[in-house]
């Protein structure tokens, strides 16, 4: 398995999206996702993971969330900084394969970044409505007082895409047996996007029959 050099942008960007998140709905899903047929082997008993982030910290960050996220669903899953902390000791693929095999994992899953992208769209204007407060009435009197409306003009709203790429690698083989790309709407938190991202992919892979 070759993992060669690439220009990656760093995890930390997320905290930067933090910043500036809108109140819309979070949601992460598989927006793409290939499986390839024509491998025969096993499911994978252990997966190492692989964060492709330069940046030290931000890698042991994503990839132990992912890894604690496996864990959750009974995946018996590494984290790859444990055992190599510093890629470029492993700059060699004898050495990053020999590294990989020691550890006993039979499946690789390689995460990265590729970007956040945003959109903006025309939210419609609406007509809320509420029933007047009148303490002093009671029920009957009540029921025949007018409700009010609120008129909310429309107005351009934006929302916010975290875009992952993922790849799947049999250790023995070397080869992809999935690759899935993942699209996360207005993440609100670090931590739960990473556990949401885990957990549709560790979905999609057990339903190809890897896990």
């Amino acid at each position: 398995m070759r993992i060669g050099p690439h220009r990656f942008l760093p995890l930390s960007a997320l905290l930067l999206l933090a910043a500036s998140l809108l109140g819309g709905c979070s949601s992460t899903k598989v927006v793409e996702s290939w499986e390839n047929e024509r491998f025969q082997g096993a499911a994978a008993n252990k997966v190492m993971v692989v964060g492709m982030i330069k940046d030290v910290v931000t890698r042991r960050f994503f990839e132990q969330h992912f890894v604690d996220e496996a864990k959750k669903q009974g995946i018996d899953a590494i984290a790859s900084h444990a055992y190599i902390p510093n890629p470029t000791d492993h700059d060699q693929r004898e050495e990053l394969v020999a590294a990989i095999k020691e550890t006993g994992a039979e499946g690789v899953l390689v995460a990265m970044m590729k970007g956040i992208e945003k959109k903006e769209g025309y939210v419609p204007s609406r007509l809320d409505w509420y029933p007047d407060s009148f303490y002093s009435y009671g029920f009957y009197d009540y029921y025949y007082v007018a409700y009010r409306a609120i008129y909310r003009p429309g107005y351009i709203g934006s929302d916010k895409y975290l875009k992952m790429q993922l790849r799947y690698f049999d250790v023995d083989s070397e080869q992809l047996l999935w690759a899935g790309n993942t699209r996360t709407k207005n993440p609100k938190s670090l931590t739960g996007t990473i556990q949401a991202i885990a957990d549709e992919v560790l979905s999609d892979l057990r339903g190809s029959g890897l896990l």
